[in-house]
C-alpha cells in the first residue's frame, strides 16, 4: 500500500524514492470557476507497482512495472472563505510527499488562513496532513468536515483495537490526525455541506468516500471526485479496473461508472486527488470507455 510506514532504507534510497523538494514541486495552478478561484496544490507523488491496479480479468492493465501517483489537494476561495480539500500525506509517508504546506504558502496563504477543511475520505495520503510531525493541528482556525460513515469506520475505537498490520496502522494514523481537532469536526452525510458546496456520496473506495460539487454561479461548476481514479488514463479507458486500497472494489466500480456517466452527460469540469497534476479536465465517451481531456 502507498501509505504503509516506510523503512529507513526505503525512505533514504534516492533510486527508489528520489527527494522532491519544495523548489521542484509544480507551482500552484489556479483557475476561475465562476465566482470561485480554485487552486491545485501538490503534496508530492509516489511510484506504485502496477499490481496496485486490479482488473476483473486478472490481466495487468499496463505494461510498465510501476506508475506515478500524484497526490493533490485543492484550495477553493470566494470573497469570504478559504477552503482546503484534503491535506495530503503528512510526515509519515516518506520524502516524496508532505509538501502541501509549502505549496499552500506558494499560493499566498498560511495554514492559519484556512477556514474549513473538506475531507474526501480518511486515508493517510489525504488526512495525515492535518497534523505536523509533533502531532499538533496544522490548520488551527479550520473546521474539519468529514462524512459520518468515515467517522464511524475509521475513528471507532473498537475497530481500531481489532485491526492488525497495515490496517491497524491506518486506524492509528486516523486517530492521531483527528484528535487535535476535537470540537471542530463537522460530520455530514450528503447534500449541502457549506453554502455553494454539495457532498456527493461516492462510496466503495472507503465507506464514506465522497466528492464535492462546487457551484460558481450559473452553469459554472466543478466536481472534485476524490479517489474515484488512481490512474486516469487506465481507468477512463477501462472503468472496471479498481485498486487494492478500495475497501469494497465492487461498489467502487459501480460508483466510478455512475459518476463517469454523470460528469459526461453534464459536461462538468472535474478533478481528483490522483489525477496527473494539476488535474482539471473533462471526461468524454470513447468507444466502450471514456477519455479524459485536461482543461486547460
Amino acid at each position: 500500500m502507498p501509505w504503509r510506514r516506510l523503512s529507513g532504507n526505503e525512505m533514504t534510497d534516492p533510486a527508489t524514492h528520489p527527494t522532491t523538494s519544495a523548489d521542484t514541486l509544480p507551482k500552484p495552478t489556479a483557475m476561475q470557476v465562476g465566482s470561485l478561484r480554485v487552486t491545485a496544490l501538490q503534496d508530492g507523488h509516489f511510484d506504485l507497482p502496477t499490481a496496485f491496479l486490479t482488473s476483473p480479468t486478472g490481466e495487468s492493465p499496463i505494461a510498465d512495472a510501476t506508475f506515478n501517483l500524484d497526490v493533490n489537494a485543492f484550495l477553493i476561495q470566494d470573497a469570504n472563505r478559504n477552503i482546503l480539500v484534503d491535506t495530503g500525506c503528512g510526515s509519515q509517508l516518506g520524502p516524496t510527499v508532505n509538501k502541501l504546506v509549502p505549496s499552500l504558502r506558494a499560493a499566498g496563504l498560511a495554514p492559519s488562513d484556512i477556514d474549513a477543511v473538506l475531507c474526501t475520505h480518511i486515508h493517510p495520503d489525504h488526512t495525515n496532513g492535518l497534523i505536523d510531525a509533533q502531532g499538533s493541528a496544522i490548520y488551527t482556525n479550520a473546521q474539519v468536515f468529514v462524512h459520518q460513515n468515515e467517522i464511524d469506520f475509521w475513528l471507532n475505537d473498537g475497530r481500531r483495537e481489532q485491526a492488525t498490520g497495515e490496517l491497524r496502522q491506518s486506524y492509528e494514523w486516523a486517530h492521531e490526525a483527528f484528535s487535535p481537532y476535537a470540537g471542530r469536526i463537522e460530520p455530514f452525510r450528503s447534500g449541502g455541506v457549506l453554502a455553494g458546496i454539495e457532498a456527493i456520496p461516492l462510496f466503495g473506495h472507503t465507506p464514506g468516500h465522497c466528492g464535492f460539487q462546487f457551484d460558481g454561479g450559473g452553469t459554472d461548476q466543478l466536481i472534485i471526485w476524490g479517489d474515484v481514479v488512481h490512474n486516469i488514463e487506465v481507468q477512463a479507458r477501462e472503468p472496471e479496473i479498481s485498486v487494492l486500497a478500495d475497501v469494497n472494489q465492487s461498489e467502487a466500480r459501480s460508483t466510478r461508472l455512475s459518476i463517469f456517466d454523470r460528469v459526461t452527460a453534464d459536461d462538468v469540469l472535474v478533478t481528483g486527488m490522483h489525477v496527473k497534476f494539476p488535474g482539471f479536465g473533462r471526461l468524454r465517451r470513447a468507444g466502450a470507455g471514456y477519455e479524459f481531456t485536461p482543461d486547460p
